[in-house]
């Protein structure tokens, strides 16, 4: 049987990349969220056309949303639906938008956002949560 040769560019970069983008997944799992921030922010850094970019994208909004960093978790959410259209993360991004917008305040856009989640992704997950947030918002009076 032959020796394997030396790993090709291509593939010490996917390993590279595999590897950033699973040190920051595993820290947001663990609750390290700054940890995680970083780490997938290191990620779109280094691989901006990255396989998992969307997914990066997308989880370093988790984590700023965990920290309550709403205006920051808008941008990477919104960043998701404008930029990866066609993302399995697409629905949850814009979905996570109109919660954030309700923890900012700003009631009349989260209505209009959660409603385009629930009409875009009707009888799923995504646009049962959607629903149940605006018939929270009808009880508050939102």
């Amino acid at each position: 049987m032959p020796a394997a040769g030396p790993a090709s560019q291509d593939e010490i970069f996917a390993a590279d990349e595999t590897t950033v983008y699973g040190d920051a997944f595993a820290a947001l799992k663990a609750g390290r969220y700054p940890e995680a921030m970083s780490g997938f922010q290191l990620y779109l850094t280094k691989y901006p056309q990255g396989a998992r970019a969307d997914s990066a994208t997308y989880w370093l909004g988790e984590a700023q949303y965990v920290q309550r960093d709403y205006a920051s978790a808008i941008k990477s959410f919104y960043k998701v639906v404008t930029t990866y259209p066609n993302s399995r993360k697409t629905a949850d991004a814009l979905l996570k938008v109109g919660f954030c917008q309700y923890e900012l305040k700003s009631y009349r856009n989260a209505r209009a956002t959660l409603q385009k989640v629930a009409t875009t992704y009707p009888g799923t997950e995504i646009g049962r949560a959607a629903e149940e947030r605006l018939a929270k918002m009808d009880v508050e009076g939102r």
